[in-house]
């Protein structure tokens, strides 16, 4: 019981980092366009890619396999 609430409370914590991330990475990149500063874009980009990887890794709402919505388009019904 303990561990599935370790495992909520990390997924939490992984997706505040991960939007953390993303948003000071586009920051930086704007402000470094402003700039013309090559090495702070690529950072950004560097952040907002670790930022979304964090997000995905995270995992986010999941559907139920017996659910009752229609499948998404290019998937088949079981």
């Amino acid at each position: 019981m303990m561990e599935s609430r370790g495992k909520a409370v990390g997924r939490y914590l992984l997706r505040i980092v991960g939007v953390v991330a993303v948003i000071c990475g586009l920051l930086m990149a704007v402000g470094s366009l402003a700039d013309g500063n090559l090495v702070g874009i690529v950072l950004g980009a560097v952040l907002i890619g670790g930022g979304v990887f964090a997000l995905k890794r995270s995992g986010g709402p999941r559907r139920a396999e017996g659910s009752t919505s229609p499948p998404v388009a290019g998937q088949r019904a079981h």
